[in-house]
């Protein structure tokens, strides 16, 4: 293994116990991990924090990362949010505790084959640790500044009346609104084209509020953009999301039927790959399958990927009482539950919704994240705090009914694909199997032309 390392050199990783845990007990998570290149960060607390040398399958995958669609956020094999910048890692998303560690150094690594990245932080995410002298990072600002959240608002500060208060941009706003809805075409396969010119109006409007109001802080941007953006797609419901309906509808009846296809939770359960014997299904999902029904009264992708974020916490918190159960037991064949299992659990929280529209309502979210990522540059507001973690674990689980995954033998872990699933749902049927699909679906461009593609061919 090779290793460059990037800024002042603390400590000889290869001598880091946790890292050596990795590679030697858990080759498994390493080498899938290692294998997806530079898409993998594995953060490795440094051997001065760390209390024990022993570590749990849930602790190891705390600290695997992989990258997301938004810059800075990752996603760990637990299924949580993990916000990663120069300076400091923080959990979001999933955790039971916030903490913000410290970056003390970073690694370009090479093995099988692949180059990734190593971050040693001052503390681990989770479980006890040994705590280091102050090394600069101020610990109040730590919790408000360094995990990006903005800072609490008082009424006479609410961006919600920002818009209201500026009656000259809130008319022209509302025009430049009606005049897109009036004057734009929507080309099946070019939605995401769509989403970033809503964008450029809702940047548009946001820019000239900020001059008026003269906002300063950047929270205070984030907050205004969101809300300008939601008042742009609520406007724009009737327009844009019969659109997504009408050109998903074959999708849709596909997947309607894959879902229908398994009788019973059990017939499910054992479908997943590696979810037999675990107890997934006596698991409790019915406030996720709620919270995901909710989608089909909601105008906005704001309050859709809000839903979708409950939904994903409330299965966080099911594992979460599940694993304070288990070590309460002192039977033997207690068993962790380990991000695969979430996953999972989304799976069956997907199979027990009353949700209609599903690739309608994801496709809705993902024209707004993809247009705020877009050609503006605005990844502030496609960042929409921890969206990208709880719609790609959505995601995953329409990926799994799509695939129709009803063979023997699938790896686990098969079913923790974050596949942007409009992309793959209407792949033409010969692509070949080993395709990117992760590459593939990140263009939302691409959403209808392969079904007009395979159309034309029949």
């Amino acid at each position: 293994m090779a290793a460059q390392r990037v800024g002042p050199i603390e400590e000889d990783t290869n001598q880091n116990s946790f890292l050596n845990a990795l590679r030697n007990h858990y080759d498994a998570i390493y080498s899938r991990a290692v294998e997806r290149g530079e898409s993998t960060t594995l953060l490795v607390p440094c051997a001065e924090c760390l209390e024990q040398q022993y570590f749990s399958q849930v602790f190891v995958e705390a600290h695997v990362l992989r990258a997301t669609r938004v810059p800075g956020c990752y996603m760990n094999l637990q299924g949580q949010g993990v916000e990663v910048k120069e300076s400091s890692v923080s959990t979001r998303l999933g955790f039971t505790d916030n903490r913000t560690c410290e970056v003390l150094q970073t690694e370009s690594m090479y093995d099988y084959g692949n180059t990734f990245r190593v971050v040693v932080i001052d503390r681990p995410l989770i479980g006890k640790y040994r705590a280091l002298p102050d090394r600069g990072l101020s610990k109040p600002a730590a919790s408000a500044t360094a995990t990006g959240l903005p800072a609490p608002l008082t009424p006479a500060d609410a961006p919600g009346d920002w818009l209201n208060l500026a009656p000259g941009i809130q008319d022209d706003f509302f025009d430049q609104v009606d005049r897109f809805r009036k004057t734009f075409v929507q080309v099946p396969g070019c939605e995401q084209s769509t989403a970033e010119r809503i964008r450029e109006i809702v940047n548009d409007a946001s820019r000239r509020l900020i001059r008026h109001h003269r906002l300063s802080q950047v929270s205070q941007h984030r907050q205004l953009d969101y809300h300008v953006s939601r008042h742009a797609y609520a406007a724009l419901h009737s327009f844009v999301f019969p659109h997504l309906q009408r050109i998903l509808a074959e999708a849709e009846g596909r997947l309607e039927r894959a879902v229908r296809s398994y009788a019973s939770t059990e017939e499910l359960v054992s479908a997943i790959p590696g979810a037999q014997g675990r107890g997934l299904g006596l698991v409790d999902v019915s406030g996720s399958s709620e919270q995901l029904a909710l989608m089909d009264h909601k105008i906005t992708p704001h309050e859709k990927i809000a839903c979708i974020d409950e939904a994903h916490s409330l299965l966080q918190r099911c594992v979460a009482e599940g694993a304070r159960a288990g070590s309460q037991q002192s039977e033997a064949g207690v068993m962790e539950i380990t991000g695969d299992d979430v996953l999972s659990l989304f799976i069956l929280a997907v199979h027990r919704s009353c949700l209609q529209h599903r690739l309608a309502h994801v496709a809705h979210v993902e024209m707004y994240l993809q247009g705020a990522a877009g050609r503006s540059g605005s990844n502030e507001a496609a960042r929409f705090e921890e969206a990208g973690y709880a719609v790609s674990a959505l995601q995953a689980a329409l990926q799994f009914f799509l695939e129709e995954r009803r063979s023997a033998g699938g790896a686990r872990g098969a079913a923790r694909s974050t596949t942007d699933v409009f992309a793959s749902c209407l792949r033409p049927p010969s692509s070949e199997p080993g395709a990117d699909l992760d590459r593939t679906g990140m263009q939302l461009t691409g959403l209808v032309r392969q079904a007009q593609a395979r159309a034309q061919g029949r």
